[in-house]
């Protein structure tokens, strides 16, 4: 108990800054490893089972089925990406009009765990720029943690500087 009782509050908010980052961190480097890998993957023929949909939430709506071995797997999302909501129109209408209901498509699978898919392989819409966001984070936390003084002494210039003007 006498560790955390030493710690400022800038090691502690750099501390917790590191814990809420580090699982999105994780994902998102999973996500970029799948995509990577995804080009490699064996492929199997599948089927849209319900149509690309981008409702007003912008929670993607969309499956797919695929088979091997005898066992049906399901996919909801086309491809890896961080996130679907901050599609143009332009991208989200052509996806909606490759992937209609019933379409066949061909499914890259992930060899070591079938549940893993993707029709898109290679394809990783927004994950590098939430890699860069999440690296900074950690790397702010780390820093805050280490040199809390530091972090005072970069607000305090930046503070001095907007005064100053």
């Amino acid at each position: 108990m006498d560790f955390f009782a030493s710690l400022t509050q800038s090691q502690i908010a750099g501390i917790i800054l590191q814990l809420v980052v580090l699982p999105f961190l994780f994902m998102a480097l999973r996500r970029w490893g799948w995509a990577k890998q995804s080009v490699q993957w064996p492929k199997v023929k599948g089927e849209v089972a319900k149509s690309l949909d981008f409702p007003l939430s912008k929670i993607i709506d969309f499956l797919y089925t695929y088979e091997i071995k005898g066992i049906t797997y399901q996919g909801t999302k086309p491809f890896f990406a961080n996130s679907f909501k901050n599609f143009k129109k332009k991208k989200t209408s052509e996806l909606m009009e490759k992937y209609t209901k019933g379409t066949e498509v061909v499914v890259f699978y992930n060899p070591s765990n079938h549940k893993i898919s993707t029709l898109e392989p290679g394809r990783k819409d927004g994950i590098i720029g939430a890699l860069i966001v999440l690296i900074l984070l950690f790397l702010l936390g780390f820093m805050a943690y280490s040199n809390p003084y530091l972090i005072t002494e970069i607000m305090d210039y930046f503070q001095n500087l907007s005064s100053n003007s």
